[in-house]
């Protein structure tokens, strides 16, 4: 899992975009206070953020315009263009200090409406116009310097989140991704952005299911056994998924690559060490890389 101290390992001019905000903004993504970034898609910038193939701009509608300037097309309030694939980070940066930053969700919006009336000439606003300038909010959560790990289990045979629930979130994942909350036993120091590895627990297909972050900070709710005492929970975006019966990593693997560690004991919520993180991260990219 890259922390944004890993920043230079991203491949930018394939995987994200460089934005330049106010220091102000970095910060409050940071803490969880501006969840989303919001750009005006244009002919100056299309190429950044939208799919091009062999110079040409990729448009997902069921019939082509007779003619389109650059990425000015109202296409009847939706949105017409095709956002890159693998477009996954966007990196804030302002002239002291920057911030990595996942893409977990795209909403588009169509902006200001006009007429075109040609390249250079100015643009003439109509609220009835064929052409707009295109919103687009790119919901992050930040790659933190110092971002932490934990291990969550999931015990399917007790727990409130049957197989048939992990079922629906697979099948409805949204860019690969599914929302969810969970409990979490060692809360004191988690934070948003900090990463998590699900275990699966209690049956033949015990191992790593599948990873993410935390989109909040640890608060307290019901108890999800339905007992009057109350737990902690965090919002979580769970990556890193693939449809099957089978986990990522099984309990033998992890068994025999880290045996330091009891992999069958422990709470839902277990901060893992340095050691322990960096040993789990380098099986993950080699049997994911393979």
């Amino acid at each position: 899992m890259k922390s944004e101290k890993e920043n230079e390992k991203v491949n930018l001019d394939e995987m994200g975009v460089v934005i330049g905000v106010d220091s102000e903004v970095i910060e409050k993504v940071r803490s969880g206070g501006i969840t989303h970034i919001l750009v005006d898609i244009n002919e100056d910038n299309q190429n950044m953020f939208l799919e091009n193939v062999d110079g040409n701009l990729v448009l997902v509608t069921e019939e082509l315009p007779d003619t389109f300037h650059g990425c000015y097309f109202y296409n009847g309030g939706e949105f017409p263009y095709a956002i890159k694939g693998v477009l996954e980070f966007l990196d804030l940066s302002s002239d002291d200090d920057h911030c990595l930053a996942r893409i977990i969700d795209v909403d588009t919006e169509p902006g200001t409406r006009f007429n075109y009336q040609g390249a250079g000439k100015p643009i003439v606003e109509d609220p009835e116009g064929e052409s707009c300038v295109w919103e687009v909010a790119f919901e992050v959560v930040p790659m933190l310097m110092e971002a932490k790990t934990y291990l969550m289990r999931w015990n399917p045979t007790i727990s409130s989140f049957t197989e048939k629930d992990f079922e629906v979130c697979m099948e409805n994942r949204v860019h690969g991704m599914f929302r969810m909350n969970w409990s979490i036993y060692e809360w004191q120091e988690a934070r948003r952005g900090d990463f998590f590895y699900m275990m699966r627990t209690g049956d033949d297909k015990a191992g790593i299911v599948f990873s993410g972050q935390f989109l909040s900070d640890p608060y307290p709710a019901d108890d999800w056994a339905g007992s009057s005492k109350r737990r902690m929970y965090v919002d979580m975006i769970c990556y890193g998924v693939e449809p099957g019966a089978t986990p990522q990593i099984s309990l033998e693997k992890l068994q025999a690559a880290i045996p330091a560690k009891d992999w069958q004991k422990g709470h839902s919520g277990e901060l893992l060490s340095e050691e322990i993180t960096t040993q789990l991260d380098q099986i993950v990219e080699s049997i994911l890389g393979e």
